[in-house]
């Protein structure tokens, strides 16, 4: 690694998987509370977020005598695609915080709840790291070449590309019309490019 993995949780890299683990959950709190505020603490928040993921993913790679199966969340995976597709997406969201490993597949349902909640610009950082943890799947990079698009067309409002707030339901009828951007088409779009969730495609 070029950096310190360690040091950014605060600990010796004699630490113990049980230590790592405990650290990794306080600090996580901690920054997915604060990069909801506005203005740079929010902004410094949410970039230290992606920094200590990246911190405890790669030190559980370095532990040769894990106790537990790292790669065995195919079931949670398909509770929380679920959970995204219905848009319970506080639903979704508490499910993946409780998987300790932030292997590439997490990355990727991260990046579809993102998408549901207007936050495009996190979720193309997870499709990111999710290519970056497994470059030749098909599935990651064909979805973040759609979004990459999407994003670069006139057809994403500028204040939905905000990352550490809410945002504005700028372009929405009061009280909602049932989809995630305001706009079913937008939202076929946004399905086709993030999860392939067919059941947005027949409002199009």
């Amino acid at each position: 690694m070029s950096y310190n993995a360690f040091e950014i949780l605060g600990l010796l890299p004699s630490a113990t998987k049980e230590e790592v683990d405990q650290r990794y959950q306080e600090l996580r709190k901690r920054y997915a509370e604060d990069r909801f505020k506005e203005g740079e603490e929010g902004e410094v928040a949410a970039e230290k977020l992606q920094q200590l993921d990246m911190a405890y993913r790669d030190i559980c790679r370095q532990f040769s005598d894990k106790g537990e199966n790292f790669y065995d969340n195919q079931t949670a995976y398909q509770h929380i695609q679920q959970c995204s597709k219905e848009n319970r997406l506080d639903e979704a969201q508490a499910l993946l915080d409780k998987i300790s490993n932030r292997d590439a597949e997490w990355h990727y349902q991260q990046s579809i709840v993102f998408y549901k909640r207007n936050w495009f610009l996190e979720c193309k950082k997870q499709l990111e790291y999710a290519i970056q943890m497994e470059p030749h799947n098909t599935k990651y990079s064909e979805s973040l070449e759609k979004l990459t698009k999407l994003l670069a067309s006139d057809k994403v409002n500028p204040d939905q590309l905000r990352t550490t707030e809410r945002p504005m339901n700028q372009g929405m009828p009061a009280g909602g019309n049932g989809t995630c951007t305001g706009n079913a088409c937008m939202d076929c779009l946004l399905c086709n490019a993030c999860c392939n969730c067919m059941s947005c495609m027949g409002g199009c």
